[in-house]
């Protein structure tokens, strides 16, 4: 076993005896992956997690929480929901990098992504994300989001295939399937320790949501 394989193991061992032993409202294993893909509405809690994990998790946090958003909300019905899913969008990038960059160039990912506000268990939404992901990866392979991307990508890539499952598209699902097993093994490999143990709980756990 390497010795960055071994951190994560032992990252996520630590992590399973939290969670059976003092039961928590969140499981810490999940928090990993949930926080950096969904959002930090997501319950998490730093002090889970061994020191070198914690920090990452805490610097995560902080940079997230400091976001400030300058987008307006659009002047209609569901402009409040949009606004919402836009602004939750750039703060998970923002959250990934201490690039000045980073702030700018989230509003600008998420102007060209223009992510729903809700999937309604269908495979367009996720499979759009997970699109929008590769192709900005391919084109920005040194950009602030780079480490993030494939992780991203991976999750939302099993998304749609439990969503083409849904549909009864069984060659969809699988096409899907093998997009999240290639990105998956970029994100394990992943030089950032938050990403890598993300990463690893996204493939023991082979879901979509925790």
């Amino acid at each position: 076993m390497t010795r960055t394989k071994g951190i994560v193991v032992s990252v996520l061992l630590a992590a399973s005896a939290v969670m059976l032993s003092a039961q928590p409202a969140a499981n810490p294993a999940d928090a990993l992956l949930d926080v950096p893909v969904w959002g930090i509405h997501m319950s998490i809690d730093p002090a889970a997690y061994p020191q070198a994990l914690r920090t990452e998790v805490e610097l995560h946090l902080r940079r997230a929480k400091a976001y400030v958003s300058k987008r307006a909300v659009p002047p209609f019905p569901e402009g409040e929901m949009i606004q919402s899913a836009q602004v939750n969008y750039e703060r998970r990038l923002v959250a990934v990098s201490d690039d000045p960059r980073a702030p700018q160039l989230a509003v600008a990912y998420v102007d060209g992504l223009r992510p729903c506000y809700e999937w309604e268990g269908f495979h367009h939404c996720p499979e759009r994300e997970a699109q929008f992901a590769d192709e900005y990866q391919a084109a920005n392979p040194d950009g602030p989001f780079s480490a993030y991307l494939p992780l991203l990508a991976a999750h939302r890539w099993l998304c749609t295939a439990e969503a083409y499952d849904y549909e009864q598209a069984p060659e969809d699902a699988e096409r899907s399937r093998r997009e999240y097993k290639q990105r998956l093994s970029i994100a394990q490999e992943s030089g950032v320790l938050l990403i890598r143990a993300a990463a690893e709980r996204l493939g023991v756990r082979g879901r979509c949501r925790s």
